[in-house]
């Protein structure tokens, strides 16, 4: 039998085709997505640990992509490139940077037809791989041929999604998995302070083409870029490579809310970037099993220009070295630890010791984007949520500009008590204090209500510095029981030991599975804290378990040799087995009608797919395929649920032959099959 949450994603996507809309049904926008490649062809330097050597060599694919939305009269875009960061304008010229990409986006867009583009209309944000090049300096020189080849496929990607814009419904969700980013751990985290776990999600729905953009609140640094001299774009290439394959189309991914939001697993290989992958994989599916549609057809921007009087010197004599010899550079760069940085010293962007920047909002429905020149602390995308009624707030970090980590002037003692690089890298303590209102004040010019800003400290728990940390996460946490009645997943403890007590844990951690098994097994450690001296596996932290269908609480416990405790709770949901099936019914004139079923599964199905032995494929529950010259055709439909299911069933169409007989000495035909 069919669910009822089955039967209503059946019913949109039949009306999604029809060409009579009535009141109730969602508005139509013109949607595209593109894709352009920045692997470099010449050495580069990967960004955000260390002074990097020289780097050629490839992981994965570097690229840009971009996702362009229209309502006819408005548009706007947004673009990741796969960089450590990315800054407005360069001391090379005005035809680098942000600023032109933006510029010359939108002027190319424009001449090709559709609403008419300012840079206004557009935001491009770096996904700050720690294996990706550097385009600031910092960690190493920027070649200007790359920051050229990176500009002309910045905008090659947004005219693209512009050029390939297709008639779409949005449908748009959001997600809050507080276990992405470390919780009572501290790789830059600070343990137990609230952090933001919002990953938002819009998506185009076609039947033929589709569109995601999806942004992720936690940092990228799994790879570390300098030290195996490899370039790799981390979890957002291996996230939006699975995206493609399951959704269908060009995915976009990129990053949230990123200031003091690290993953558990940071800094600790690939095999854990692409575990968390499947976790970050996994909440955008389940995001989207609670999606709604884009009821309201707005379109909108707004854009200001902020100026903030910066008050690290360091960060200001680093940007001014940038003019000096090359020798010269590479001198300080080894005395210092850090490379000079390579931002215009020219207004708007730098007056004295004043830093001007871009602040850009663009509205999409009841859904805001907002640029954030920097890795914002939850703080501010709380700050800013709280002045205004715009239902969804999305923070794009490293948008527009690179100020580093900025956040209220509250925060700004505590960098130095959690051993952090935040204070180094911020440019002004009140940097938070002027981007918040800033962007209120443009969600107020696409026409959100807002309301006086008053930024004040989370509800922090101060005291888990002092306690042993342990953290959990399952890999996928949801998902569809197999032929066997069961779902295996990898599942892993992280731990960390308490501030000054520094004290490892006495044994292994044991697992309550919540099935009524479980298990001890070891554990991976990690830290940024003082007197930790190093992170790596205690034993084998990395394992696999099978659950029946059902929610089960996973708990994870353990205590340090000091006698302190240590948990962490995760919830496991296994589904029914998802089953596909199809049928088949043909028209006298040949056409085929094919109807998809299923049963079981998470309930939402998100992707019904059609492949005809003829070559041609079809999207939707319900397709009507013509047979052409071919007698026989043979159709396989797969779909993909809300969970990560997929099943798939083939059904095989015949048309039946003509019989001719005699009447009255005139021929018929009668149709059989």
């Amino acid at each position: 039998m069919v669910g009822a949450k089955s039967i209503a994603v059946a019913l949109v996507a039949i009306a999604l085709l029809a060409t009579s809309a009535s009141a109730a049904t969602p508005p139509v926008f013109r949607v595209g997505a593109a894709a352009r490649s920045i692997d470099p062809t010449v050495a580069v330097y990967a960004g955000g640990f260390s002074l990097s050597p020289p780097i050629t060599r490839v992981r994965d694919p570097l690229e840009v992509r971009a996702f362009y939305v229209s309502n006819g009269r408005h548009a706007i875009a947004i673009a990741v490139v796969d960089s450590q960061a990315y800054f407005s304008a360069y001391q090379e010229g005005p035809d680098y940077g942000i600023t032109a990409v933006r510029a010359d986006a939108a002027r190319e867009i424009s001449a090709a037809g559709g609403p008419r583009m300012t840079q206004g209309d557009v935001i491009v944000q770096g996904t700050h791989s720690h294996a990706a090049p550097t385009l600031e300096g910092i960690w190493g020189p920027v070649p200007p041929a790359y920051l050229r080849e990176v500009h002309d496929q910045a905008v090659a990607a947004l005219a693209a999604a512009a050029a390939t814009a297709r008639p779409a419904r949005l449908q748009v969700a959001t997600l809050d998995d507080r276990n992405l980013a470390g919780v009572n751990i501290n790789q830059d985290d600070y343990q137990g302070w609230v952090n933001d776990p919002q990953i938002s999600v819009l998506r185009a729905v076609n039947p033929r083409t589709g569109a995601t953009l999806a942004n992720i609140p936690v940092h990228g640094a799994h790879i570390c870029g300098e030290c195996d001299t490899i370039l790799s774009a981390d979890y957002f290439g291996s996230v939006r490579a699975s995206l493609d394959r399951l959704l269908g189309g060009v995915s976009v991914v990129g990053p949230a809310t990123l200031g003091r939001l690290e993953s558990p697993v940071e800094t600790t290989g690939a095999t854990n970037m692409e575990w968390l992958s499947g976790v970050i994989t996994n909440d955008v599916l389940e995001a989207l099993g609670t999606a709604h549609w884009v009821s309201d057809a707005t379109v909108a921007s707004a854009e200001s220009l902020v100026q903030i009087p910066a008050t690290n010197a360091a960060l200001l004599a680093l940007n001014r070295a940038w003019s000096l010899p090359d020798a010269q550079k590479q001198q300080e760069a080894q005395a210092t630890g850090i490379y000079p940085i390579d931002r215009s010293t020219s207004p708007p962007y730098v007056q004295g010791n004043v830093l001007g920047t871009y602040l850009t909002a663009l509205r999409v429905g009841g859904v805001a984007f907002l640029s954030m020149p920097g890795e914002p602390f939850p703080e501010v995308r709380y700050t800013i949520k709280q002045s205004t009624d715009a239902p969804i707030v999305v923070a794009l970090s490293k948008g527009q500009d690179d100020f580093g980590y900025f956040y209220p002037s509250f925060d700004y003692v505590f960098p130095e008590l959690y051993n952090s690089d935040h204070a180094i890298f911020n440019i002004a303590p009140h940097a938070g204090d002027q981007i918040v209102p800033g962007q209120v004040a443009n969600l107020g010019a696409v026409g959100f209500a807002t309301r006086p800003v008053l930024a004040a400290p989370l509800a922090n728990d101060y005291a888990q510095k002092l306690r042993p940390g342990l953290q959990t996460l399952a890999s996928p946490p949801t998902g569809d029981a197999d032929a066997s009645g069961r779902f295996t997943t990898a599942l892993q403890a992280i731990y960390m030991p308490a501030s000054v007590v520094d004290a490892p844990l006495a044994g292994p951690v044991h697992w309550d599975f919540g099935d009524g098994t479980s298990a001890d097994t070891g554990y991976l450690v990690v830290g940024q804290d003082y007197g930790q001296t190093g992170q790596g596996p205690q034993g084998h932290p990395l394992f696999s378990h099978a659950f029946p269908v059902g929610t089960h609480r996973v708990v994870a416990s353990g205590h340090d040799t000091a006698g302190n405790p240590a948990s962490w709770t995760v919830d496991v949901v296994v589904h029914p087995r998802l089953a596909a099936s199809a049928r088949c019914t043909i028209s006298r004139r040949g056409r085929a009608t094919l109807v998809g079923r299923v049963r079981g599964g998470q309930g939402t199905v998100l992707a019904w797919r059609w492949l005809f032995s003829d070559g041609a494929s079809a999207g939707g529950p319900r397709v009507v395929h013509s047979f052409r010259r071919a007698r026989r055709v043979r159709a396989t439909l797969t779909v993909l649920d809300a969970a990560g299911g997929q099943s798939s069933a083939q059904v095989r169409c015949a048309q039946a032959r003509r019989r001719r007989h005699r009447t009255g000495g005139r021929h018929r035909a009668r149709f059989t099959g």
